[in-house]
């Protein structure tokens, strides 16, 4: 048999990724998501319980700069135009193997 044949079918979230690195290659795009994007939403998340108006504007805020990076750079539709519960779910994949990741830190700190 050759490797082909023999190799698992991709996951649903390996193919939700490869798309995801996909329609993000474009590296000021990228960081537009990452260094940007993203770290608004996190604080848009912080701040709501204690200033809802104030949470929602950043949320906002967040997928502006997310999605000009999309027009501008990367010249192609975001992700969650498409297929809108993908970035919920690489999102939430992502913090499940952050969280993975100080887990084993912290076992491994433990054992030793």
């Amino acid at each position: 048999m050759t490797q082909t044949q023999t190799a698992a079918a991709p996951t649903r979230l390996e193919r939700m990724a490869a798309t995801y690195r996909e329609d993000h290659q474009n590296p000021i795009n990228h960081f537009l998501h990452v260094g940007v994007g993203w770290p608004i939403a996190a604080i848009a998340v912080i701040v709501a319980p204690f200033r809802p108006l104030l949470g929602l504007e950043l949320f906002i805020l967040s997928y502006v700069v997310m999605w000009t990076g999309h027009f501008v750079f990367e010249r192609n539709l975001p992700t969650v135009f498409k297929h809108p519960t993908t970035p919920f779910v690489m999102a939430w994949t992502v913090i499940c193997q952050i969280a993975a990741f100080f887990g084993r830190l912290i076992h491994g700190r433990r054992s030793s």
